[in-house]
């Protein structure tokens, strides 16, 4: 008889032995380390990669992983989530007005009843009885929406981690200098006609230019220049 993690299985053959366990996640007290690893690379978090429910719950949340913890996979697809948002179809405007009274610490209270629908969108984080407060994702929105540093510029892949699912890139906007981390599928992808085999084309992308630092770099709208396709001469676009 076999012993494995979800319990024993016969065996006709053979000792009864029981299999190694998997070593503990050294930076949280509910996972496996292999499932961390699995979950920082992944906007499913931990809880994606179980299938046992009452293992879903006890991993639900998880720090490795959660979108809450700033660097991992699923907090940078929030990330740009909340600026394609705010830069294509922004909120209604009386939740920018709250939203924007939130951050500036300014009084709201004939707009509570909003306050839901952010704490949805997980722009802020907020409970009956307490004050809410913007997070990551509600100040990315908001600069994207009003800042004026948001432009386009040039980047180059220097290298791809495909396991934990991130590329690196010189982002020029940004700096020539500091690398910056991004989700290997936003700039290697049939878009950009980019792979994990060959990489180093120079891309466009949107950027917040003035990012205090390399992790709040978020990139929209990533393009490759050279998969443009030139209309010919005579033809419908190029006639317009």
């Amino acid at each position: 008889m076999t012993t494995y993690d979800d319990g024993p299985v016969n065996e006709p053959f053979g000792p009864e032995y029981v299999r190694p366990k998997n070593a503990d996640c050294p930076d949280c007290d509910c996972c496996t380390a292999a499932l961390c690893a699995k979950g920082r690379a992944s906007i499913s978090e931990c809880s994606g990669h179980v299938d046992d429910a009452e293992l879903i719950v006890r991993v639900t949340g998880c720090p490795c992983s959660a979108e809450s913890t700033r660097g991992t996979l699923s907090w940078r697809a929030a990330m740009i989530r909340a600026v394609t948002f705010a830069t294509e179809k922004p909120l209604r405007p009386e939740l920018e007005s709250l939203l924007a009274k939130i951050a500036g610490d300014e009084s709201f209270d004939d707009a509570r009843d909003l306050l839901p629908k952010l704490t949805a969108r997980r722009y802020v984080t907020w409970r009956p009885g307490r004050e809410p407060v913007v997070t990551d994702f509600g100040r990315a929105y908001i600069n994207a929406r009003w800042g004026v540093h948001r432009r386009v510029t040039s980047l180059v892949v220097q290298s791809v981690d495909p396991e934990a699912r991130t590329a690196q890139a010189v982002v020029t906007a940004f700096s020539v200098d500091q690398l910056v981390t991004v989700p290997m599928d936003q700039v290697l992808n049939t878009r950009t006609g980019l792979t994990v085999d060959a990489f180093g084309d120079t891309l466009h992308a949107e950027v917040n230019a003035d990012a205090r630092d390399a992790g709040e770099v978020v990139l929209t709208k990533v393009s490759n220049p050279a998969m443009a396709v030139t209309a010919r001469p005579g033809s419908p676009d190029g006639a317009r």
